[in-house]
């Protein structure tokens, strides 16, 4: 559990009823966002208040009406995930700056420029933000600022998330030290061949294919077949 020093309010609105709980303000920020997040450390206390800072219960009575439970997980979780997270200027300024590194990290490894399929420098992205003057916000999903991040980019450069299927194939003496590294993107399919040899599937983005390329040929030493498959 949060200590209760460091615990901030999620509360809820609903039905004419207010409701309060106590929370790890990252953790609950987090799950609210689909994270996973280990409840057992989520809560400062398992009680739902009216009014947390006079102590205030609701009563079971009003949690049953509303919630049609009185379990304290059900509706802690809702109460979370449907009402708001109270977030000091700290903290809100703390998880926009990681908001903000999230979403250029994301579209520095999933994006890339189509006229010459190479991957777009995150400080080029940075600066082209910068230059729009676009501020990140914490009011939305994050795929969804995502996606307006990238109309944003697009009136300032060629961009593009689209992804191509790769065909990877080695033999027994290399299969082993490829595996780790085809688990850093996304894998479709690996198969393990009855003289040791290993055939894969990876979807990746477009600009890093030269990497991957690199990468395979530097462990196997050029033993390797790599296609790329049609869509």
């Amino acid at each position: 559990m949060v200590k209760l020093e460091d615990a901030v309010i999620a509360r809820l609105d609903k039905q004419s009823h207010h409701f309060e709980i106590l929370v790890d303000p990252y953790a609950a920020w987090d799950y609210k966002h689909g994270k996973e997040v280990n409840l057992d450390y989520i809560f400062a206390m398992e009680e739902v208040y009216s009014d947390s800072a006079k102590g205030k219960l609701a009563s079971e009575e009003v949690l049953k009406e509303v919630f049609q439970t009185t379990d304290f997980l059900t509706i802690a979780k809702k109460i979370i995930v449907d009402g708001e997270v109270q977030l000091t200027t700290s903290q809100r300024n703390e998880m926009l700056e990681r908001r903000k590194n999230e979403i250029i990290d994301f579209i520095g490894k999933n994006a890339h420029d189509p006229k010459d399929m190479t991957p777009i420098p995150p400080q080029r992205i940075i600066n082209a933000l910068d230059s729009a003057k676009y501020k990140f916000t914490l009011n939305r999903k994050k795929e969804d600022e995502i996606n307006e991040v990238l109309l944003v980019l697009k009136k300032a450069m060629p961009i593009s998330l689209e992804k191509i299927t790769m065909f990877i194939e080695v033999s027994a003496t290399h299969s082993g030290k490829i595996t780790s590294l085809l688990h850093r993107y996304d894998l479709i399919e690996e198969k393990w061949l009855p003289s040791g040899g290993l055939t894969a599937k990876v979807s990746i983005p477009v600009g890093l294919k030269s990497k991957l390329i690199t990468e395979l040929n530097n462990i196997t030493h050029g033993s390797v077949i790599v296609d790329v498959l049609k869509q």
